[in-house]
C-alpha cells in the first residue's frame, strides 16, 4: 500500500548517476541518488530557485539523456548563518521519446521487479 502522504507517482530506484543542469548562464555538476520516471533527487552544491525550470543532461551507460525539469523541494543546512546546499528534488516535465524509453531501461536494470519499476503506483482514492 502507499503512503497516503507519498506524493510520488512512481517507484524509485537508489543510483548514481552524473548529471550537468543548465542553469541561467552556466553548467552546475551534480548527482543523481535516486530516479524515477517522474523526478529525481539530485546531489549538488549550487542552489536553485524552487519552481525553476532547467535543461540537464544526465549520462547512464554510456549514453546522454536530456530533460526538462523542475526544483519542487530543496535540502539546504544553515549552521552559523552558513548555507549549505546538500540536494534538491526535480520534478520530470519534459522527457524526449527516445530518452523516455532508455530512462525506463535505466530504472527497469536498477530495480528488483523488473517489469513494473516504471509503471505508475496506483493510489488509493479516498470515498
Amino acid at each position: 500500500m502507499v503512503n497516503p502522504k507519498e506524493r510520488r507517482n512512481y517507484p524509485r530506484v537508489k543510483i548514481k548517476l552524473p548529471v550537468v543542469k543548465m542553469a541561467g548562464n552556466g553548467l552546475l555538476n551534480g548527482e543523481i541518488r535516486d530516479l524515477s520516471m517522474g523526478g529525481a533527487f539530485i546531489r549538488c552544491q549550487e542552489m536553485l530557485n524552487s519552481k525553476d525550470k532547467f535543461h540537464m543532461v544526465i549520462s547512464a551507460k554510456g549514453r546522454l539523456m536530456s530533460i526538462i525539469g523542475e526544483v519542487v523541494w530543496q535540502d539546504v543546512n544553515k549552521i552559523n548563518n552558513k548555507t549549505t546546499m546538500r540536494g534538491m528534488g526535480v520534478q520530470f516535465r519534459q522527457v524526449f521519446s527516445g530518452d523516455r524509453r532508455f530512462l525506463r531501461e535505466v530504472i527497469a536494470s536498477h530495480h528488483s521487479n523488473k517489469l513494473t519499476a516504471w509503471l505508475p503506483r496506483l493510489r488509493k482514492t479516498n470515498r
